[in-house]
């Protein structure tokens, strides 16, 4: 098992991406801590993970609040003594015209898929530095790289994401924590499926991925995995695309 005995936060890992990336490490013998804002959702995640044998424990927070963020990460601290990986993957989405959307959505979206990162990493980091070594892999997207119309907003977080990656990465990197990124493609999550509902919408989007079909949440674990492994220890400040080969084209 790769990760026996290491201690990983997942963000958002209530469902979707984040439930399978709690899964898979579970699977390789982490003890995970799901940081999601549904208690119903995480709970579920956490009582899965331990009918199968694995460690999981779920902490309710919002990330957009650094004194949660700040709250949970003690717990942890408390309950495993240790932070080896961190994995921020918590994020909300909207669309619509560009001119259109309300600073409220914008501000949401910022809120959750920046300052989330910002805050859940700010107070890892120092824990990650005294141990002298630690992961942080950071959620984007597809729509950080690919111009989509109607996703302005989730687009401009997105990239941030990436900026604020290879910035933590070279900041970091003298302390001896990577930081890496992945930016996944339309994925059959939960707010992912209700988007393609429309049959029309969605064999339209499949006959544009050269693989022919849609993401499932399963497909970006092993990025992930990877990122956080012994493996990645030279590589940082980058991104792995996985988008069925979308990007390419």
């Amino acid at each position: 098992m790769r990760f026996k005995d290491k201690v990983v936060i997942v963000t958002g890992g209530g469902q979707g991406l984040g439930e399978a990336f709690c899964k898979g490490f579970a699977r390789e013998g982490a003890h995970v801590a799901i940081v999601e804002i549904n208690e119903t959702t995480g709970k579920k995640v956490e009582e899965e993970i331990t009918q199968a044998g694995g460690s999981a424990v779920f902490f309710k927070t919002d990330v957009s609040s650094k004194s949660e963020c700040q709250a949970t990460v003690d717990q942890v601290m408390a309950r495993w003594g240790r932070i080896d990986v961190l994995v921020n993957n918590s994020g909300v989405h909207s669309g619509g015209n560009f001119w259109e959307e309300t600073e409220e959505a914008w501000q949401r979206m910022f809120a959750v898929n920046v300052m989330g990162v910002v805050f859940m990493s700010q107070v890892v980091v120092p824990i990650m530095i005294k141990q002298g070594k630690g992961k942080i892999i950071n959620v984007s997207s597809k729509a950080a790289i690919v111009g989509e119309p109607n996703h302005a907003a989730y687009s401009a977080s997105k990239g941030a994401v990436l900026s604020l990656t290879r910035a933590m990465a070279v900041e970091l990197a003298p302390r001896g924590v990577n930081v890496n990124a992945i930016t996944p493609g339309t994925t059959l999550t939960p707010l992912g499926k209700a988007a393609m509902e429309d049959p029309v919408t969605r064999k339209a989007l499949e006959s544009n991925i050269p693989l022919g079909r849609l993401g499932e949440p399963e497909d970006h674990v092993g990025s992930v995995l990877f990122l956080a492994s012994e493996e990645s220890d030279w590589m940082s400040g980058q991104y792995i695309v996985v988008d069925g080969g979308l990007s390419a084209i």
